[in-house]
């Protein structure tokens, strides 16, 4: 059975080190962020009603790059923890498994060796897909598609409820523009199989940071604003 630990937090006392209180609020957040997106990934991937199955793919898609945003923003948190003295010796105080999450999200900073491909994937995939539409990219995938007599037809969808509303067109630029421009996944591939290993391994990157901030933060909190 699940179960949940509640502490108290004196804001004055984080404001006395909010420094210190600003990078872990941040990481924080970060934290609530991907831990959302995981869980409706997870909804998501359920057994859709009829009448709502063709919104499924897209917000498989949705939340896969929403996770990857907000990784991407969690690891600049993570190099301020490294950046910090106070905050970085505290690591020491972790359990080992905290340790390693905390080393597998060090290499994929700058210098780190899984930096290149984390910047290649999770990072592009921010930069051009979540919190920006990039136009050439789309344009670059429109042009493709029409170009391919297999792929050269696409549909949307409208209903009397939002929910219901899909453009699956949409769906399809989006998924051109993550598989063949950022992965890089050649046509001779097996296109899901590719895509699915680099999300899995985004999404082991992501737990990593849910497994160290989970156990960083509450340390945190216990040693400087618990009530």
């Amino acid at each position: 059975m699940s179960r949940t630990r509640t502490i108290l937090v004196n804001l004055q006392k984080l404001q006395a080190d909010r420094d210190n209180a600003s990078i872990v609020i941040r990481l924080m957040m970060a934290c609530n962020d991907i831990a959302v997106a995981n869980r409706c990934l997870k909804k998501f991937k359920e057994e859709q009603s009829t009448i709502r199955k063709h919104v499924q793919r897209g917000a498989l898609m949705y939340f896969v790059r929403l996770q990857c945003g907000h990784i991407n923003e969690g690891l600049k948190i993570i190099q301020e923890i490294k950046n910090n003295k106070k905050l970085s010796e505290s690591i020491e105080h972790c359990s080992q498994d905290a340790k390693d999450s905390f080393k597998r999200l060090a290499n994929c900073l700058k210098g780190g060796t899984e930096n290149r491909k984390f910047e290649k994937y999770v990072g592009m995939i921010r930069h051009k897909t979540i919190f920006h539409y990039d136009k050439k990219l789309v344009e670059r995938a429109l042009s493709d598609r029409a170009s391919r007599k297999e792929a050269k037809q696409s549909k949307i969808t409208l209903g009397d409820d939002i929910s219901l509303f899909r453009f699956e067109l949409s769906d399809d630029i989006f998924d051109s523009i993550v598989c063949r421009y950022i992965c890089n996944i050649p046509r001779n591939a097996d296109i899901r199989k590719e895509i699915d290993e680099i999300m899995v391994w985004a999404s082991d990157i992501g737990k990593s940071l849910l497994d160290f901030g989970g156990e960083f933060i509450y340390k945190y909190i216990q040693e400087s604003a618990a009530i």
